[in-house]
């Protein structure tokens, strides 16, 4: 219960600091919002700012609970599958008929990131620019690391190897992630942007119990990881990542008595 409660306690920690459409100046011991105006900051001045008011997008909101259905299944799929023997016969079937040592899962994982920044060069229309993509993207593949991470400690299962931090795969949370940014962004374009997405996500999970680096447990759950990540991410962010946006963004430091820090302001 004391590990659930420190997973649960840092989630939220990560959600507040990630999806925050405030930024803060670095001061010893404060957080000082964005819109304390200089001669605040000059005088050690400090002020409370209203709580912003979550905008989220018509689209999302419409969407409802579907985008959530299929990452809920995986992970408890991926959950009780982890607490079962079937794991270790579908393991012992993939290794006497589909045995594999590379590295093609170490490098495909990354491929959908590849294919996001290469369709934008190509002039193909996304949903969002170029900076709101990069954002969606970092902060998925942010949220994704700490999520994963942290179970993989509280779970603390074997790999078919004996090796530790098995669940998890951590490989197919990170692929599932970025491949669901493809989705976000080409999928209403054509299908096969997503199905190309998944479809290189599906290997790298595949190839990992292949390799016998991960039972397929990990994998299921891994893969609804990442595509929750994404979700939650998506469902969050405040889309001010453009040019017009980032003109307002300026950065100084400055100095509080003893204390000296860097600020960061967003003018609205």
């Amino acid at each position: 219960m004391k590990m659930l409660q420190y997973f649960l306690g840092i989630q939220l920690t990560v959600l507040a600091l990630c999806f925050s459409p405030y930024a803060f100046a670095t001061v010893p011991g404060k957080f000082v919002s964005s819109k304390t105006s200089l001669n605040s900051i000059r005088f050690g001045e400090f002020h409370t700012d209203s709580i912003h008011r979550l905008d989220f997008r018509y689209s999302d909101r419409k969407r409802g609970l579907k985008p959530f259905i299929a990452p809920a299944v995986l992970i408890a799929g991926g959950t009780i599958l982890n607490y079962s023997d079937v794991k270790y016969d579908i393991q012992e079937w993939v290794s006497k008929h589909h045995s594999y040592q590379g590295a093609a899962d170490d490098y495909l994982r990354f491929a959908p990131v590849a294919g996001l920044y290469s369709l934008n060069a190509l002039g193909v229309k996304a949903k969002n620019n170029i900076g709101n993509q990069s954002a969606l993207l970092f902060k998925s593949v942010l949220l994704n690391t700490i999520i994963t991470k942290s179970l993989k400690k509280a779970f603390n299962e074997k790999r078919p190897a004996g090796d530790p931090d098995s669940f998890p795969s951590g490989h197919t949370s990170l692929v599932f992630a970025t491949a669901q940014v493809i989705h976000h962004e080409y999928g209403e374009n054509s299908i096969w942007y997503s199905v190309g997405a998944y479809s290189c996500a599906a290997t790298v999970g595949a190839l990992r119990i292949a390799k016998g680096a991960h039972w397929a447990s990990d994998v299921l759950a891994g893969a609804g990881i990442g595509m929750l990540s994404t979700e939650l991410v998506y469902l969050t962010h405040q889309y001010k990542w453009d040019w017009a946006h980032m003109k307002r963004l300026d950065i100084f430091p400055f100095s509080v008595g003893p204390q000296k820090g860097l600020t960061l302001v967003y003018s609205f």
